[in-house]
């Protein structure tokens, strides 16, 4: 009976009877473990991570950088080091966390030749949202229901956008501004194109 021929490992030269048993360290050096996770799963644990941080409730030393910049309204971000007393990348690290939470707003900016970030605390709004009662039974039900906002029965949709030097422009339309400045009134706004059309043709 021939003896089994050895064979060799191309990584690191030495021979075996049984190569498929070899556990290469220089191929795993080179290859990395066989067990190393693609790029879409590490992608989706990045992912996981994020929404556990956006989730979770503050930590102490996380809600006492936001009572800081919340006291001081803006402040840079050597500023905010000196008064946390905290290190640079722990600092960095809790103001990813109060962004992606929504405390916080920051900005790069460009001050004395040098890159630094601005911290910005977001104030809380109190909107009162009063409740609107709609007849369906009336045809104009839809209109009501978004405030009477002209652009949905406005005749001249088509020629409306951004480019445009004259009034059918979302930017300086003259109804659209008086719909806002009306209905943040609490008043009913209230308009007949019909006639504008006709004084339009007039003119």
């Amino acid at each position: 009976m021939a003896k089994k021929k050895k064979e060799v490992c191309p990584y690191c030269g030495k021979s075996f009877a049984y190569l498929s048993r070899h556990k290469c360290k220089i191929k795993e050096h080179v290859e990395g473990p066989l067990e190393e996770k693609s790029y879409v799963e590490r992608r989706i644990e990045r992912i996981e991570e994020k929404k556990k941080k956006f989730n979770r409730t503050l930590k102490k030393d996380e809600k006492l950088i936001l009572d800081i910049i919340n006291r001081e309204k803006d402040i840079l971000f050597t500023r905010l080091l000196e008064l946390s007393k905290k290190r640079r990348n722990e600092l960095e690290n809790i103001l990813d966390i109060l962004v992606l939470q929504s405390k916080i707003k920051m900005t790069r900016e460009l001050i004395d030749a040098s890159w630094t970030k601005h911290i910005f605390a977001l104030e809380e709004i109190d909107v009162k949202v009063n409740e609107l009662k709609i007849n369906k039974n009336n045809k104009d039900f839809i209109w009501n229901m978004f405030s009477r906002q002209p652009c949905f029965i406005c005749p001249f949709r088509d020629k409306c956008n951004d480019t445009n030097l004259d009034n059918f422009n979302p930017q300086h339309c003259e109804w659209l501004t008086e719909w806002i400045n009306i209905t943040s009134n609490g008043e009913k706004y209230k308009i007949n194109f019909d006639d504008i059309e006709a004084r339009l043709k007039d003119i």
